[in-house]
């Protein structure tokens, strides 16, 4: 699916060749019969050209034109043709124009009636299907967009999922306005950057700067397994306005993290201390007289007695007041972090607020001084020496653990005269999966398991996260099939279901039925493990971004399985281990007379895991799998006759 982002730091593809430059839908015939692209044969589909024209008008506004032209080279390349632009409410969008042609020279242009909008709590999807489109197919659209946001103009990505023969983004700039550029990913490419003046037409004795940049052949970067935020390794550029100046007036706009901070800090002023709320903190604290321990009541509380809503603005002016989130007993993550900050100021205690953006939202630059690349708010709190950072939006969420998907290096802390770029250095969260089994196998090969799994830190939260969204019997049992397809539950039980500070444990009673593979005097069977994986999940022979994980942690696991009457071990499998750089795994087996043990781990001591060990971590996925198959031999004792 094509989507266009106007509001977000993904403006889309490009491509272009100097062959390939004609109006909206004249489409050269060499186009039209190419059957694959020279430069990646296995591409699925590849961007022509991608062309946009940004107009900052004298009247504040800006005008958008885009052109887009894409070829189609396979069915699944097809899926490009489903297009989205996400625009903020009061944008405006005009002048929509689509059009295919096929291999044989057919055209479908797109009806107006296929024009769907959807609106949202701040914005609007406006999507399309191009009509007509096959395998072969060569399509354009365009459109305008007059927009009032010119604070930032749109971020310009010159890469995309598929192929970009040429990229172009041209700025209209008229006197008067200064804009901060910041390139990224792009020293591996030659952009192509061009300037010159020409006369205003609506004031034909002022002039006005056209900035073109442009950059060529820039390969897909495809969505792979385990990626935050494909969209950070993208080529682009972004712009943030930090001055405007006339004959009648000067601004200056953020250009320091101070300056940010300041016009934020504005927002949030009559939040800060909420009179409102001093009762209620009173209540909650009581005598306490322990700083921490305040603070963890009062954390406790936002986070279990206030409901979370659908998420808002991080600025302050689209909030509700705290004491109406508190008499409301609901407010979004923005409204709780701030409720929280201002209960903990009430109890004296040092909390202010500080910006993130999530993994999921992506990377940001530090050197950007633009508080859009933020999208949730955390709580900073300080007693004596050391820093918490607190996010009370889940109830499972524990005291001074952010959640995986918010643990980031870095956050912008606002304070009333200033602003910094500060380091994230939350409490280490131990996370961890310990599984404990014991098992039997009958004389009719059935096994008969009794597992306790005890879950800790982020895998515990997880595991809350999950219960939720199914019930927990339908969960348990997805859960153990999803490991074992032919299993049967017989009996399960959580402990700790309310206490989220102790290990969440899953005690469960399952049989697998015909668990051993017979011949004549022997029988074969593959431990179960809880821990191992049926196929690697890296399939590709080469990987271009970092491989993310939710978190890291150990999985340990130690099995006893007893074995059926009159039988014996014959073999076990031999010793595993694979110890790469941040990834460890280890499999010994013992046996006895009528057992057989195994003691396993898996240790992920890093979350994020870099491309340039890919093959290496693809080889140790592969010997996963492997282990994961290891069987043991065990015969039958022949009686005498």
């Amino acid at each position: 699916m094509k989507k266009c982002y106007l509001l977000i730091p993904f403006f889309f593809i490009i491509i272009f060749s100097n062959s390939y430059t004609q109006d909206f839908g004249e489409i050269p015939e060499e186009l039209l019969k190419m059957t694959s692209l020279a430069e990646d044969p296995e591409e699925d589909a590849a961007v022509i050209f991608d062309k946009s024209s940004i107009k900052i008008t004298r009247d504040f506004t800006l005008e958008i034109k885009r052109h887009i032209r894409i070829k189609v080279f396979t069915e699944e390349g097809k899926k490009q043709a489903n297009i989205e632009l996400l625009l903020w409410h009061e944008d405006e969008i005009d002048d929509i124009e689509a059009i295919s042609i096929s291999p044989d020279g057919k055209e479908f242009e797109l009806d107006s009636d296929n024009i769907f909008t959807e609106e949202g709590e701040r914005t609007n999807k406006v999507s399309f299907p191009i009509p007509g489109v096959e395998v072969g197919s060569v399509f354009d659209y365009s459109f305008s967009v007059r927009s009032e946001y010119i604070s930032n103009l749109e971020p310009w990505s010159f890469q995309n999922d598929i192929y970009t023969k040429y990229s172009e983004v041209k700025v209209y700039l008229p006197r008067g306005f200064a804009y901060q550029r910041l390139s990224m990913n792009l020293e591996h490419f030659e952009l192509q950057e061009n300037i010159e003046e020409i006369m205003d037409r609506d004031d034909t004795n002022k002039k006005i700067s056209v900035y073109t940049w442009s950059c060529s052949n820039l390969p897909g970067i495809k969505e792979e397994p385990y990626t935050d935020n494909i969209e950070d390794n993208f080529a682009k550029m972004r712009f943030v306005l930090v001055a405007f100046k006339n004959e009648y007036v000067s601004l200056q706009f953020a250009k320091t993290w101070d300056d940010v901070a300041k016009r934020i800090f504005k927002s949030y002023d009559d939040m800060m201390e909420d009179d409102e709320c001093e009762s209620l903190v009173k209540n909650i604290i009581e005598t306490e007289s322990d700083d921490f321990k305040k603070a963890s009541l009062i954390y406790d509380y936002v986070r279990t007695k206030i409901r979370t809503t659908e998420h808002k603005s991080l600025m302050g002016e689209f909030f509700k007041e705290p004491a109406q989130v508190i008499k409301d007993k609901s407010g979004s993550s923005s409204e709780k972090s701030m409720l929280l900050i201002n209960m903990l100021k009430n109890a004296g205690l040092d909390a202010k607020p500080v910006w993130i953006s999530s993994r999921k939202n992506g990377i940001i630059s530090t050197d950007f001084c633009d508080g859009s690349q933020f999208n949730r708010m955390i709580c900073l709190l300080k007693i004596k020496t050391k820093n918490y950072f607190l996010y009370p939006v889940s109830v499972y969420s524990q005291f001074g653990c952010l959640t995986p998907g918010l643990e980031v290096s870095s956050g912008f802390l606002i304070e009333e005269e200033k602003g910094s770029i500060i380091s994230l250095t939350p409490e280490t969260v131990k996370s961890s999966i310990n599984i404990n089994t014991t098992a039997s196998i009958n004389l009719e090969k059935t096994l008969t398991a009794k597992t306790t799994i005890s879950f800790n830190g982020h895998a515990a939260l997880e595991e809350y996260d999950a219960l939720q969204e199914k019930d927990t019997s339908t969960y348990v049992k997805d859960y153990l099939q999803k490991n074992f397809a032919e299993a049967k539950i017989d009996t399960f039980y959580y402990e700790n279901l309310d206490s989220i500070y102790k290990p969440l444990i899953l005690n469960i009673s399952y049989s697998i039925p015909n668990y051993i593979e017979e011949t004549e005097q022997l029988g074969y069977f593959s431990v179960p493990f809880f821990t191992g994986i049926k196929a690697n999940p890296f399939t590709r022979p080469k990987r271009n971004n970092p491989i993310d994980y939710e978190y890291a942690g150990l999985k340990s696991e130690n099995i006893k399985i007893e074995l059926p009457e009159n039988y014996s071990v014959s073999q076990i499998p031999t010793k595993r281990k694979n110890l790469i750089t941040d990834l460890g795994f280890s499999q010994t087996y013992a046996s006895g007379k009528n057992f057989i043990e195994c003691v396993r781990t898996v240790d992920l001591r890093r979350r994020r895991l870099l491309a340039k060990n890919y093959s290496s971590i693809k080889s140790f996925y592969d010997d996963l799998v492997g282990a994961s198959m290891d069987q043991v031999v065990i015969s039958k004792e022949v009686s005498g006759n």
